[in-house]
């Protein structure tokens, strides 16, 4: 299940969203959609934790308001019944920000109150979601006067109710989801704290019973070491037994204490303790590892220090950090122990000369199964819970540990504890210390010995008639078990990591590489890798060995090249069948190779050009109609790579054909070859994979073919420059019905300022006389009639100035975007700013008509989609251009989704088209959420006294 972020999804919803506690009567709101916000004119971080009707109260100028009492009661409903309460059309005013003139906006909505309940069926939450219906209501009072816009007001009032239920049913469906979210969420934490059980379980089981079969493993085996045996060979596998036993034994004591951990079931048994001694005495485990590592070791100890801690937790903790320092510690380097008494503390410090630990991975180390490098490629082995175990020993004392940078240049372990124990918790005397610590530290030491075991000798020349193995391990007991049971099949040669794998196979150029996976520097994956990279080494057979039982690595070393893969602990007899085998087949393939000759004469008389690469499209074969092609000696031919030949545009896009080939599938492409000339030819190729490995590549010439293409090529190019020519005149052509639209908009627009202005100015004085009758009955229908009038002369005005106001044409472009600004403002409420940069933006009649309609059309968009209270137009010259640019804030769209005929994309692309009649552009970028930005730009005329000019003309 993917996590969502459910608070994001409820601000940003579309609808208007208020979440209340239901602490009736103050009703606290916990959150708000940012629709709520900008329709209720309020900040979130302003009302969150405030009382519902406290940031809401009635407009107090309206004696009638019944808001407050109408919702307190809907809401009242909701906690008594449990069930959503849905209201009628409710008059709610909206007090108005202090910086936009304070008082309250008459504001009317269409409220519905739900319960959101908790997982055990108490009510948390009340859901107030509201539908700003306000123009809705403005628009039925002041009725209409035009069919055509009543007609579009009613679509609108369905389409808002449709709007509403469908919000109604979406807010539904998010309420389900929240609530299965809440109970996904509760019972994936009952799950996961029960697997965190039952691991803990498991660590516990799986410890106990491995202690049994490992005691019955090392008993017997020091029994026969304890007859000492004469074969030395014998004594040999005992010892290695042994080494590796006690190994295994030290790991399943590390998951049997984070098993004690886990369970809180570890508790510290302080003891009276010389804590110096005990710090000498786990120094001493090193002295000798130390010389054979090349380690300077230094111990600074007082000569005694009594304390109250548990020795054998102590104990434990400082193995595992002295262990942990020698373990990443160069030869040359230095580590160091030191004790010191702080107080009532006890300081020790265990700093070595290793590579540190970076500053950001210093607390992630302390975590249980953490590494810091654990790849395949990684230096050291184990589980990654010593350091873990350490300082849940030292939290349990009620100490620290950290991690500094150390003067000897790598990591500082810092652990300080309280040298008294609580009261009553220590006793008289430590406990002697177990058999199976000693057994333990036994085993840390072997592993670090294991650095100092030099490589194994390479292998004689006993039998030159045998393949030789390359065994890559870094584990010296393994590679010595290896080679032991290749004996006979094979000659052995042996490397510690793959840097030297690497190195030992290109001196010595084995039959066969058996690798491990998991090695220090570099991994068997990298070897492999970089033993295919190598020339001649695409078919040596790669057997790789890994203690990981990974299908996904199986099949990805597979497909990298690798013979086979064979999953440890494995039989020897496993071994050697599978060694045989793969040498086996080595030896038919080298067969088969030469006995090619039965298909050569084929090759050398192919009419089409045959080219054969290796797996890195090194040329190893070609053709005598491949080269001439080419125009070049074989010799020139098989001194290149596939890539090489063809022209240097296309030789990138050739570099991808290994990785097509390796897919499986045969590449049909068309190359463009460079010949010995200098010229270029055009063949076409296929290039597929051969089952040996190599690559094979069938070449035509397709000059032919290409001459074809070109003058089909240049028949479209003369269709599109002849279609091109079509659009210009069509261009053309519209830019001059819009020249004359332009001058038919100004005639209706002076015919109805003049004709029908002067009528209804004649109406007007007519009704000044019935105005002053004495009768009642007469004047008060001549004032009816009279405001009738008056809103006719106001729309006649203002339908003609919308056909062609006459500011643009005689005073220019921006006292019009000024009017037109003021006319936005009184239609919409909503406020433009305009700014302009003052230098001379000569434009011609058409142009500016052009651009004063597009920002026209912009901003009734942004008026009527975007939700916002003001936009922001600015124009400035640059480079012989005025830009006009058009901006909001508000709810934006996607503009990579496509638009209906009947949405808001029609209006948008008229605008641009008429920039372009023009030689203008339009640019328009748009985020849901983050709002909509509208560049255009208009050529200006060549200046002619700009000084003399006004900003715009």
């Amino acid at each position: 299940m993917t996590d969502a972020d459910f608070r994001l999804l409820f601000e940003s919803a579309p609808g208007l969203y208020l979440a209340l506690r239901p602490d009736a009567p103050r009703y606290t709101i916990v959150a708000v959609s940012d629709a709520y916000a900008r329709a209720t004119m309020t900040r979130r971080e302003d009302i969150l934790g405030r009382g519902l009707f406290d940031v809401f109260p009635d407009n107090p100028d309206d004696p009638h308001a019944t808001g407050v009492s109408n919702l307190s009661a809907s809401l009242g409903r909701v906690l008594a019944s449990g069930a959503s309460d849905t209201m009628a059309v409710q008059k709610y005013d909206v007090r108005r920000p202090a910086e936009q003139g304070g008082g309250f906006d008459e504001r009317w909505w269409s409220p519905v109150n739900s319960p959101v309940f908790a997982a055990d069926g108490s009510l948390s939450y009340l859901m107030h979601r509201v539908e700003d219906v306000t123009e809705f209501v403005r628009v039925q009072r002041r009725g209409t006067e035009y069919a055509e816009l009543t007609a579009q007001l009613r679509g609108r009032t369905e389409s808002m109710a449709a709007e509403i239920l469908l919000r109604a049913q979406e807010l539904q469906q998010v309420n389900e989801q929240l609530r299965g979210a809440n109970a996904e969420i509760s019972r994936l934490y009952d799950k996961t704290r029960e697997l965190d059980r039952l691991k803990t379980q498991l660590f516990a089981n799986v410890s106990h019973e491995l202690r049994t079969p490992l005691t019955l493993i090392l008993g017997p085996v020091r029994r026969l070491m304890s007859i000492e045996p004469k074969d030395g060979a014998l004594r040999h596998d005992l010892e290695v037994i042994e080494r590796n036993a006690r190994t295994l034994m030290r790991h399943v004591d590390d998951l049997l204490d984070v098993a004690r951990l886990e369970e809180a079931k570890a508790a510290p048994a302080y003891a009276h303790t010389d804590v110096s001694a005990l710090a000498r005495m786990v120094s001493a485990h090193f002295d000798s590892v130390a010389q054979e590592l090349g380690i300077r070791w230094r111990v600074e100890l007082p000569q005694a220090l009594p304390a109250q801690v548990d020795p054998q937790m102590l104990q434990r903790v400082l193995f595992n950090l002295v262990s942990n320092a020698f373990k990443f510690t160069p030869a040359g380097s230095q580590v160091r122990l030191s004790l010191r008494q702080d107080g009532d503390r006890l300081v020790f410090e265990v700093a070595d000369g290793g590579p540190g630990i970076p500053a950001e991975a210093r607390e992630s180390v302390f975590e249980r199964f953490r590494q810091l490098h654990g790849g395949a490629e990684r230096r050291h082995g184990g589980t990654g819970l010593g350091l873990a175990i350490a300082r849940e020993f030292v939290q349990l004392h009620g100490g620290s540990i950290a991690i500094d940078d150390a003067p000897e240049g790598g990591a500082l372990f810092r652990v300080e504890l309280p040298a008294r124990a609580a009261a009553g918790d220590a006793s008289a005397a430590a406990a002697p210390r177990a058999a199976d610590e000693a057994e333990r530290d036994a085993a840390v030491v072997d592993a670090l010995r294991e650095r100092a075991v030099p490589a194994p000798p390479a292998p004689g020349d006993d039998d030159g008639r045998l393949p030789l193995v390359l065994i890559v391990e870094d584990n010296a007991d393994m590679s010595a078990f290896i080679r032991s049971s290749l004996a006979g099949i094979c000659r052995t040669a042996a490397a510690r990591d793959g840097a030297e794998g690497l190195a030992q196979a290109l001196a010595l150029r084995p039959a066969l590489v058996l690798t491990d996976i998991m090695m220090p520097g570099m991994s068997g994956a990298q070897l492999l890798h970089e033993l295919r990279a190598q020339p001649g080494f695409d078919s040596l057979p790669v057997v790789v060995l890994s203690a990981r039982a990974d299908d996904e690595m199986r099949i990805e070393l597979l497909r990298d090249g690798a013979q086979d893969y064979l999953v440890k602990p494995f039989a020897s007899e496993e071994l050697r069948t599978r060694v045989g085998t793969q040498l086996a087949r080595a030896q038919t393939m080298a067969a088969l190779r030469r006995s090619e000759e039965y298909w050569r004469e084929l090759f050398t008389q192919a009419s089409d050009g045959i080219l054969i690469g290796d797996a890195q499209c090194r040329l190893v074969e070609a053709n005598a109609a491949a080269c001439a092609l080419l125009g070049r000696s074989r010799a020139e031919v098989l001194a290149s790579r596939m890539p090489d030949l063809v022209v240097p545009a296309e030789a990138a896009a050739l570099s991808q054909l290994p990785a097509d080939l390796a897919a499986g599938r045969p590449v049909r492409c068309e190359w463009r070859l460079q010949r010995g000339d200098g010229s270029a030819v055009s063949v076409d190729a296929v290039a597929k994979l051969l089952s040996d490995g190599r690559c094979m590549a069938l070449l035509r010439d397709a000059t032919e073919r290409r001459r074809r293409e070109q003058a089909a090529q240049a028949a479209a190019e003369e269709l599109e420059r002849r279609v091109d020519q079509r659009t210009e005149e069509l261009r053309r052509l519209v830019a001059e019905l819009e020249a004359a639209e332009s001058r038919e908009r100004r005639q209706i627009a002076r015919d109805l300022h003049d004709d029908l202005g002067q009528l209804i100015a004649a109406a007007r004085i007519r009704l000044g006389v019935l105005c002053q009758d004495e009768r009642a009955d007469v004047r008060s229908a001549a004032l009816d009639i009279a405001g009738l009038v008056e809103q006719a002369d106001l729309s006649t005005r203002s339908l003609a100035a919308q056909l062609a106001p006459a500011v643009l044409y005689e005073l220019g472009l921006l006292p019009a975007l000024e009017w037109l600004a003021e006319e936005i403002a009184q239609r919409f409420g909503m406020r433009v700013e305009l700014c302009d940069d003052g230098a001379a933006k000569p434009i011609s009649q058409e142009v500016r008509t052009v651009v004063y309609r597009a920002v026209r059309e912009l901003l009734i968009n942004a008026a009527k989609h975007a939700r916002v209270d003001r936009v922001q137009v600015s124009l400035e010259r640059h480079d012989g251009w005025l830009s006009v640019h058009v901006s909001d804030g508000g709810v934006g769209f996607d503009s990579s989704a496509p638009r209906s005929a009947a949405g808001k994309g029609v209006g948008l692309v008229s605008v641009r088209e008429r920039l372009s009649y023009v030689g203008g552009s339009f640019d328009i970028r748009s985020i849901p959420g983050d709002g909509t930005a509208a560049s255009l730009r208009v050529p200006l005329e060549e200046d002619q006294g700009t000084a003399a000019l006004p900003p715009i003309r």
